[in-house]
């Protein structure tokens, strides 16, 4: 019975579009939170005593 009434209220959340995007911008940025703690030290750039504004323009 609780089973039914737990389904239910799963499916009202993804019939209502406001709440359905509430929950899935708010997932997203969760995601992007933890993704952004496993990157912790990770370079994106070479490494060296080169930088962005080092660097001759194009």
């Amino acid at each position: 019975m609780a089973q039914r009434g737990s389904l239910a209220f799963i499916q009202s959340l993804y019939q209502d579009p406001y709440r359905w995007s509430l929950i899935k911008s708010v997932g997203l940025f969760l995601l992007g939170i933890r993704v952004a703690q496993e990157c912790t030290g990770l370079e994106l750039l070479p490494g060296g005593s080169q930088s962005i504004s080092s660097m001759p323009p194009l």
